[in-house]
């Protein structure tokens, strides 16, 4: 028994001495997130009484070769527990869950009436000032993931009969606010296509395209015909994977209407997760899109279907950038960041009193 304890203890030494060393090894030491610098010992007010805690959070997220050690530990826990770890869900036929949804999903922590209530006079004042500037406003919340495929949950998660978003909606309802669900028609369209990729937590460009649809429908504006346009094939890594391999470059393949002739860029664009994107497009009318990465994969809809677009990012909602020649306003957002909503009106009382 002696010699089983010392042997595991010369184990553990040895291991945590050699990625401890192996830090000094160009390239071994890798931050993957959270953007922890290597704390000093010294500093200008003297010693860091801190340094202990801060450099015992900045070895957990430097030591050498951590990334390799993170996929190994992730093919472990999903090969033999199908279990993934805090910020991803395993769940069936190959699909990954947001850990973030799961009590949007399950019901856990739910909104109180008085955010629901408070979530829902935002955008009932959103709306009210669009339309006093001669726009037509639609929400269009984006189901969870875990909303749409409930199958391929873990059973140990049970669903919510009643979730924030159905009291929200209700509210809306009360308050005679636009907007849509696309709950009903992701499920529909999931038999015929994947609506919402397994390695991501975001929809696919079909599941973008079949929540795009019934906006078209619900403010009556002409989509474009995606029928008429050709389909690019690509690779997307998924950022759900991302969170399990961090050494590992995973990809799914997808597939996209070719928007590229329907529409260009206007703004420095760099990437969908832009502040502030402004388009060009084949389509008439101007929309203005509130929204989140949830519309990444809905530019293209967008930006071919108006003449002129702009996504914005910033919330609270930059109000001001609805003109009077602002055709259409929409706020989109993820179905697990509803409680954002609250106060997302806050910049309507500043741009009235500038006016």
């Amino acid at each position: 028994m002696k010699a089983l304890k010392l042997t595991v203890c010369v184990l553990f030494f040895a291991v945590c001495s050699f990625f401890s060393l192996a830090m000094l090894i160009g390239g071994s030491s890798f931050i993957t997130e959270g953007g922890v610098e290597k704390p000093e010992l010294f500093t200008e007010d003297g010693i860091n009484r801190s340094f202990g805690s801060e450099y015992e959070e900045y070895f957990s997220r430097a030591f050498a070769y951590r990334r390799y050690v993170v996929d190994l530990w992730s093919d472990i826990r999903i090969n033999l527990f199908a279990e993934g770890n805090d910020q991803v869900v395993v769940g069936r036929d190959g699909f990954l869950f947001f850990a973030d949804t799961v009590d949007s999903y399950a019901g856990l922590d739910p909104m109180t009436d008085a955010e629901i209530e408070a979530a829902a006079d935002s955008l009932l004042a959103l709306q009210d000032y669009a339309v006093s500037k001669g726009a037509e406003f639609c929400f269009l919340p984006a189901p969870d993931k875990n909303t749409i495929y409930p199958e391929n949950m873990p059973s140990r998660y049970i669903k919510a009969e009643r979730t924030d978003l159905d009291r929200l909606l209700e509210a809306l309802t009360e308050r005679g606010v636009a907007f849509v669900d696309a709950r009903e028609a992701l499920t529909d369209a999931k038999s015929s296509a994947l609506v919402y990729h397994r390695r991501d937590t975001h929809w696919t460009p079909d599941g973008a395209g079949t929540a795009f649809g019934l906006l078209a429908k619900k403010l009556g504006f002409k989509a474009v015909d995606t029928s008429l346009l050709g389909r690019v094939d690509s690779e997307i890594q998924g950022d759900l994977d991302t969170l399990l391999y961090p050494g590992r470059t995973l990809t799914e393949p997808t597939e996209t209407p070719d928007f590229s002739e329907e529409y260009i860029y206007t703004s420095a664009y760099s990437t969908p997760m832009d502040m502030i994107i402004t388009t060009r497009g084949a389509g008439s009318g101007k929309a203005l899109v509130f929204r989140d990465s949830f519309c990444n994969a809905l530019i293209g809809y967008f930006a071919s279907s108006f003449s002129e677009t702009t996504f914005e990012r910033a919330n609270p909602y930059r109000i001001d950038l609805v003109g009077s020649d602002c055709d259409f306003v929409i706020v989109e957002i993820a179905e697990r960041n509803l409680k954002d909503l609250i106060g997302c009106d806050e910049r309507i009382s500043g741009e009235e009193n500038q006016n």
